[in-house]
């Protein structure tokens, strides 16, 4: 069995010889052959772990991938549906900017879903743009300070 620390969950885990990927992350030996799990790599700019060891090549960006530190379990209610929803959702990652400051400014944490993805308008039609997430018991603020206006007044509309 694996260390971890209490509110922790471990990095996936992948078997060398065999090349399966599905394993309980409490299991340090393989299913199928018996041979010892070794740590998927992480890709930075894929966002995901290889079935490759840590120092070998992504295939995909020809970077070498890393071996991150184990994921805290906190990280979990980041996905929708799990204690964050979407306030309002952007073209582009440029465009949620002025968004984001505003609610991190007012205490209201954020998190972006398809940050990556916003800036090319293929992958934006694929994704859906670039969404802005508040914690869902802070979206009725986030929406009402989100629906205010920024902008400065200007002397015709004090008249």
């Amino acid at each position: 069995m694996n260390h971890r620390e209490p509110g922790e969950r471990l990095a996936p885990t992948y078997c060398p010889r065999c090349g399966r990927a599905d394993h309980d992350p409490d299991q340090a030996l393989c299913q199928s052959c018996g041979d010892r799990l070794a740590a998927k790599g992480y890709c930075p700019v894929c966002e995901s772990f290889l079935a490759q060891p840590v120092g070998a090549i992504c295939p995909k960006h020809e970077l070498e991938l890393e071996a991150p530190p184990p994921i805290p379990a906190t990280d979990a209610p980041m996905m929708v549906g799990v204690g964050w929803t979407p306030v309002r959702v952007f073209g582009d990652s440029i465009g949620v900017a002025a968004a984001r400051i505003r609610l991190e400014a007012e205490g209201i944490p954020t998190y972006l879903e398809g940050e990556r993805m916003g800036n090319s308008s293929m992958y934006r039609v694929a994704t859906g743009g670039v969404k802005l997430l508040v914690p869902a018991d802070q979206l009725a603020e986030a929406r009402i300070i989100l629906d205010q206006n920024w902008s400065a007044a200007t002397a015709e509309d004090e008249l």
